[in-house]
């Protein structure tokens, strides 16, 4: 799955990733967002980057595929 461009800080040219997935995995209810020590939403520099980070988190394939990756500019 690649990364869904969306737009959160204007007009800057950033190309981060964030990570989302439906609330209680209902589609109509929104997203809900991985956040950071600071309750942020975690920003990182690649997909790849967070597929290890959900992996290093104990998340499985299946559950990884299950994710959105949002790439965020």
């Amino acid at each position: 799955m690649d990364c869904i461009r969306e737009s959160l800080k204007g007009d800057e040219e950033v190309n981060e990733c964030i990570i989302a997935r439906p609330v209680n995995g209902i589609t109509i209810n929104g997203l809900e967002y991985i956040l950071d020590d600071f309750g942020e939403v975690k920003r990182f520099n690649t997909k790849d980057e967070a597929i290890q980070y959900l992996k290093q988190n104990g998340l499985s394939e299946k559950e990884i595929d299950s994710l959105n990756f949002i790439e965020v500019y």
